[in-house]
């Protein structure tokens, strides 16, 4: 067993000196392919993490007309607190609602100054079980009177979200054309190993070596290749992360960023996708140019 393992050692390691510059360009290939699956996997987890943590504390903003009667308020906040789909209302007054422009503005002075708290209208800050229903909060709402406008904060976003989508997308799509062109590669580079060595094959059939005991060598090199492009992926995953991720940290704290367990998350695709798609370019090149 322990002669069989050396052999195939052996065998492999010869077969990438051999063709060391195309196993290279494999590797280069399969590391820049599934670096950027590892980037997309990060980007879709960090699409995610921007949509709960937006919509974890969406609010629906119920502005209220100035000459609004307490009667009429008493009615809404009532109506309101009943509906099945709110979580919690809170009454924002007009001096509540000038403090918390204060500490959203606070360094812009000049903005701050030219605004008084009457300019600011009271309102109802709703927050919803489900975001998905503020149509249905604001459609039992209309008619109301006393209300001057209803705001969904969700609705802001929704645009960003839809770019970044299409941003995740876009690398999924550019990552798949490389893993096609990596597989590619490392099925040539498997391919010219059977051509240096068509005679040696040639000798191991006529003694009775099996097909799969020719093909091995040939299918492990694919792999090993596969996995240096993954390893390196990975590599440059967490570099990415040091170097500008968590620089990021401090200066954008209000927004939650992938950590150590996402880039994680994505390493359990990376080096089984690297494994994978070597293997079967490997297969794939031995069926078409090995007839064993």
């Amino acid at each position: 067993m322990a002669l069989r393992v050396r052999y195939f050692f052996n065998e492999t390691l010869q077969g990438l000196r051999r063709n060391g510059l195309v196993a290279f360009a494999a590797i280069s290939t399969a590391f820049i392919a599934l670096f950027l699956v590892g980037g997309a996997l990060l980007v879709s987890r960090e699409v995610s993490l921007l949509i709960d943590f937006t919509t974890r504390d969406v609010e629906v903003s119920v502005f209220l007309q100035k000459g609004i009667s307490p009667t009429q308020q008493a009615q809404i906040g009532d109506l309101l607190a009943h509906m099945p789909e709110v979580a919690s209302v809170h009454y924002e007054s007009q001096q509540e609602a000038y403090q918390r422009f204060i500490k959203i503005f606070q360094n812009q002075e000049a903005l701050v100054q030219n605004i008084t708290p009457d300019a600011l209208p009271a309102s109802f800050r709703v927050k919803l079980k489900d975001p998905q229903q503020f149509s249905v909060v604001a459609q039992r709402l209309v008619g109301q009177p006393g209300i001057d406008k209803i705001v969904d904060q969700r609705q802001i976003l929704k645009r960003l979200f839809a770019v970044i989508r299409v941003f995740r997308i876009g690398v999924l799509a550019v990552a798949v054309v490389m893993l096609v062109s990596a597989a590619a590669l490392i099925g040539n580079t498997v391919r010219l190993a059977v051509f240096n060595r068509r005679k040696e094959i040639g000798i191991m059939r006529l003694v009775g070596a099996t097909n799969w005991h020719i093909r091995l060598p040939f299918l492990i090199e694919g792999v090993i290749e596969g996995l240096l492009g993954a390893s390196a992926a990975v590599l440059g995953l967490f570099i990415m992360k040091v170097a500008f991720i968590d620089s990021l940290r401090g200066k954008v704290g209000f927004l939650p960023l992938v950590g150590t367990p996402d880039v994680m998350f994505a390493v359990q695709w990376v080096i089984p996708l690297g494994a994978a798609v070597a293997a079967v370019a490997s297969l794939f090149a031995m069926r078409r140019f090995l007839e064993v």
